[in-house]
């Protein structure tokens, strides 16, 4: 099972359980979170859902590249960007805590971006490798500069840079950053604080906050996909990709992800 869903109380707590790939999300990976967060929205018990990766190295390096782009992956139906999917912006109703350890990458922060609040371990590492790639960081470049603002949005999309959790929390990509082994009691303990207020008022309070930090969002998602579509048929993706799938494995999350490492800002 690649992911996990376990509860207490009125939290639901969701692992991407793939550690021996550093968390990246193939298609079942992908098809079981959309599953998981419409079980934390149809299930009346449930008030808060906590999202997190399994193992010490990453929360998730993002779409599993080897996998989407492999010579049948379209004869195989893999395409995790579904209008129904966290990767096109469906976002549940209830709030999300996303807690974060490790390498958040491409997909991996896109997933984080789905979620409400953003807590870092103090190992946590962010980045958005895709432009080397032939590739979008959609979700990226349509939440990011909300969130953090243009200017370092612009950076850490344009440059494909990585940044450590003291940059992420400086430029308000995460709202504080604990040591790793408090990383999930701080996530839960918010969680009991959100879980404690109305539902209702909480639902419609997340509502709102994200309307008024996205005008116009659908229209920024049709030009999303859109745009990925036409990505897809360019002449320089495959061999991008190929740059990524035949290179040697090392286990470095950054190959792994599809990204190579650079130095964090500080």
């Amino acid at each position: 099972m690649s992911v996990r869903f376990e509860t207490r109380d009125a939290i639901a707590r969701i692992t991407i359980d793939r550690p021996e790939k550093l968390n990246a999300m193939d298609s079942a990976t992908y098809a079981a979170l959309d599953a998981a967060f419409a079980r934390l929205d149809d299930d009346p018990a449930l008030r808060v859902g906590i999202v997190t990766g399994a193992g010490d190295r990453a929360f998730s390096a993002g779409a599993d590249l080897k996998q989407m782009h492999a010579p049948d992956a379209v004869k195989k139906g893999f395409g995790p960007w579904r209008p129904d999917g966290f990767s096109f912006g469906r976002t549940p109703r209830k709030p999300l805590i996303a807690a974060i350890h490790g390498y958040a990458l491409a997909g991996g922060l896109e997933l984080a971006l789905t979620c409400d609040i953003r807590i870092a371990s103090s190992a946590a590492r962010f980045g958005a490798p895709e432009v080397k790639w032939a590739l979008l960081d959609g979700l990226g470049a349509l939440r990011l500069p909300s969130i953090v603002g243009m200017s370092d949005a612009m950076l850490l999309l344009l440059t494909a840079d990585f940044i450590d959790a003291d940059e992420a929390l400086r430029i308000g990509l995460v709202s504080r950053v604990v040591e790793p082994d408090a990383l999930l009691s701080e996530a839960e303990a918010i969680a009991d604080r959100i879980a404690a207020n109305h539902p209702t008022a909480v639902q419609m309070t997340k509502e709102l906050a994200l309307r008024a930090g996205r005008p116009g969002d659908e229209d920024a998602l049709r030009l999303y996909r859109s745009y990925f579509a036409i990505l897809e048929q360019t002449s320089d993706q495959p061999d991008a990709i190929r740059g990524f799938t035949e290179r040697p494995r090392d286990g470095d999350a950054a190959a792994t992800s599809g990204a190579t490492s650079a130095t964090a800002r500080t």
